[in-house]
């Protein structure tokens, strides 16, 4: 039967989980399927990225959280067994490239924010300057910013699997 740190570890791992899932699947439905007419195109776009961004700080804050939780009660907690170093290797990387990619996505984000040409609130801080923005910077870490969210689905995908494989 699973002991309580477990049962808090796993509920961690599932809400953030399902806070990405929601993540990546929302901005899509924000900024393609939602009529931008109702609001108008500027109020549209500052209230698609605000909501990202906080979601997003959401997911930062429970992996944050996950972490800490893991490296404390690291005893505590039963994890699945390894089979063999090359499995042992896999998990180590996917999750090394989970953290890698999510950690580009917050510096990307956070960089996108400050040079939106849009004004862009979070806890009553702007985040952006809407005249000194940098449409060039902006292009280059959306770019950058799509190509680590379609990296995310892959490593989501070889989650998914390596946990199916390893359960067989």
């Amino acid at each position: 039967m699973a002991n309580k740190y477990y049962v808090v570890d796993r509920s961690l791992h599932w809400f953030a989980a399902c806070l990405i899932l929601f993540i990546l699947m929302n901005m899509s439905a924000q900024i393609h399927t939602i009529n931008y007419q109702i609001k108008g195109q500027i109020l549209h776009r500052q209230d698609a990225i605000q909501t990202h961004a906080l979601m997003a700080l959401g997911v930062f804050v429970l992996i944050l959280a996950r972490f800490v939780w893991e490296k404390s009660f690291i005893a505590k907690l039963s994890r699945q067994s390894l089979h063999g170093k090359r499995h042992q290797f896999f998990v180590q990387s996917v999750h090394a490239c989970f953290y890698l990619v999510l950690s580009g996505l917050v510096m990307t984000g956070l960089g996108m924010a400050v040079n939106a040409e849009v004004a862009i609130q979070l806890f009553g801080v702007q985040l952006s300057d809407v005249v000194n923005s940098d449409g060039q910077l902006y292009s280059k870490l959306l770019d950058v910013h799509l190509q680590l969210i379609s990296i995310l689905w892959w490593l989501i995908a070889f989650h998914f699997a390596g946990v199916i494989y390893a359960r067989r």
